[in-house]
């Protein structure tokens, strides 16, 4: 009989549940009729060819070994598997199915740096291996070992110049490392080798994209799309499409997703957009009507659809359909409104004077509704109209409101009645004595006014009741800075301003204002600088900033702000006072 080269035990098996493994029944049959320890029938040795028999291997062992390994894998029980493959390695050291198990095992487990030796090993052996070699560069990328896994993945390439599954490898590595140019290079070889490469013209269309290669980037996903339709890729392309204005590309596809998933709320929703922008509006209303259909609550979709027939001047529809919405108590104060303003813009006034104005007191709507139908009245010159309806509004207990106040005291200021205004608003004082923000509306009409120092005590007062009013803060610093008084109460409001609405340029200018009359220029720089970054656009904190930077010694700086303020400024006197201050920086 032929003795087995290894008398092999199974140490790691005692005590296991084995009953519970069918894997383990058939490789124990395999096992026993291969060995010479089953009291089989064996062959003999002299029938077989010399060449055949190799005491090195145990093929029946290394089974054995390898089916318990991955019975154990697959049950998660990975340190049992483990030794498994090593046991099955053992009996069969050149089994490659087994050397990559076990490689892989390694991976799984964490133990990257042993799958290296490992799989170092398996290259040693098998230096033609490309699989190897790619399981090599994938370890390598996964521990973030870049350079070393480049230098495989390049190694390969070598070997065999045109291997797809490592040019989508060390592609898709150069990408993820941001290194653009050559992920474009080898991708673009991917797909020139494999012109069917799904992966590879995906990795494209993103990098495309990310380079703003567009049109490059939609023939890449048009290709992708083609080789494997994904609704996912499929938003991508859309949405590049809108991003270049392509419309009808758009459109396209959210048809196909459709013709898939008829029921996508969200794709219907984007159509319809879509076909808005171009003009299509029966096809936007009926994508909107299809759309309604799938909705539990389409008032959403009611009030899209309001919209898009006032903007398209198809008033009757648009009455008609808000009507509806308010008869079945849908969205009432948004569609009471969008029905006054699409009677206000058939022209018929008194029709959305009637519908405001019936907007009871109690509701939270009221004085929005009122003020709409005011501004309405206004747009139509009819301002005699809208000064006897507030005034009486303002006489009544229950209908006054402050807005109404505000709204009236701006009207006679437009008649040429501003005493009028100041006594609507000394009403309103007494009227909302416990209203912080009477204080401050009667600030800035004085400021309008040009009463300066009038407004600035109204705006104390407004401070007085709330010492966190920030635009009363920010006016009354501010115009104490620019008048250079005051300045250390005026940072302290300014500084408090800037607590409370830090993202707002206009205070943050205010703040850096006061450092700028302090003659603090650092500090005035820094704030400055804020300011314009959050109102690049605004000339007088441009020309603020070019006054800091002057201040500061940094006249290039300076020069570079004041010509910006001089760029954005409309007003020819206020261009010439900047164009002077350039002129002041040369002499």
């Amino acid at each position: 009989m032929i003795k087995m080269k290894r008398n092999l035990s199974i140490p790691f098996l005692r005590g296991t549940n084995l009953f519970h493994c069918s894997l383990f029944w058939l490789a124990l049959l395999v096992f026993l009729m291969n060995s010479s320890c089953s009291g089989g029938i064996q062959a003999d040795p002299a029938s077989l060819p010399a060449e055949t028999v190799d005491e090195s291997v145990d093929s029946a062992c290394s089974y054995f070994y390898f089916l318990w390994g991955s019975s154990a894998e697959a049950e998660g029980r990975f340190e049992e598997a483990l030794e498994a493959y090593e046991k099955a390695l053992v009996c069969d050291e050149q089994a490659d199915y087994i050397n990559t198990k076990l490689a892989l095992l390694l991976v799984n487990m964490g133990k990257k740096e042993q799958a290296i030796i490992q799989i170092e090993k398996m290259i040693a052996a098998d230096p033609a291996n490309l699989r190897n070699r790619n399981l090599l560069g994938s370890v390598y990328s996964s521990m973030g070992r870049t350079k070393e896994a480049l230098k495989v993945y390049e190694d390969i390439l070598q070997i065999e110049a045109d291997d797809p599954h490592t040019l989508m490898l060390l592609g898709a590595l150069y990408a993820r490392e941001r290194e653009y140019a050559n992920a474009r290079k080898i991708l673009e070889r991917l797909v020139e080798v494999d012109e069917n490469s799904f992966i590879g013209f995906n990795y494209l269309a993103k990098l495309y994209r990310e380079l703003r290669y567009y049109d490059k980037a939609l023939v890449a996903y048009e290709k992708t799309l083609s080789l494997n339709w994904s609704p996912m890729l499929a938003y991508e392309a859309a949405d590049l499409y809108e991003k270049r204005k392509n419309y009808q590309g758009a459109i396209a596809i959210y048809k196909r997703l459709l013709e898939d998933d008829a029921a996508n709320t969200k794709v219907r929703g984007r159509l319809s957009h879509l076909y808005v922008e171009q003009g299509q509006i029966d096809e936007a209303l009926d994508q909107l009507r299809t759309l309604r259909d799938y909705l539990e609550d389409g008032q959403a979709v009611d009030l899209a659809m309001g919209r898009i027939l006032l903007d398209a001047e198809k008033y009757p529809e648009a009455i008609a359909l808000f009507e509806g919405m308010l008869a079945r108590g849908e969205s009432v104060e948004l569609s009471r409104s969008m029905l006054a303003l699409s009677y206000y813009e058939s022209g018929n006034v008194d029709k959305a004077g009637d519908i405001l104005l019936n907007v009871p007191p109690a509701s939270k709507e009221y004085e929005k509704s009122v003020l709409m139908y005011m501004q309405m009245l206004g747009d139509q010159n009819r301002n005699a109209e809208a000064v006897v309806l507030l005034r009486e509004l303002i006489e009544h207990k229950i209908k006054r409101r402050p807005g109404f106040s505000f709204f009236l005291a701006g009207l006679l200021q437009e008649e040429g009645d501003a005493e009028g205004g100041i006594a609507v608003y000394e009403k309103a004082v007494l009227d909302f004595s416990d209203n912080y923000k009477i204080w401050f509306e009667y600030g800035l009409y004085l400021d309008h006014l040009g009463r300066v120092d009038e407004a600035i005590d109204k705006m104390e007062q407004a401070i007085a009741m709330n010492a966190d009013d920030v635009y009363a803060l920010n006016y009354v610093g501010y115009t104490w800075a620019d008048r250079g008084v005051n300045l250390e109460k005026a940072l302290a409001y300014t500084s408090r301003a800037v607590e409370l609405k830090p993202e707002d340029g206009f205070i943050r200018d205010s703040l850096g204002w006061v450092y700028f009359k302090m003659g603090r220029s650092l500090e005035s720089v820094a704030e400055l600088e804020a300011a314009v970054d959050l109102q690049p656009d605004d000339p007088t904190i441009n020309e603020h900033l070019g006054d800091a930077y002057r201040q500061a010694g940094e006249e290039d700086d300076a020069e570079d702000s004041y010509k910006k303020a001089m760029d954005l400024y409309e007003d020819d006197a206020k261009k010439d006072l900047v164009r002077a201050k350039i002129k002041a920086l040369r002499d």
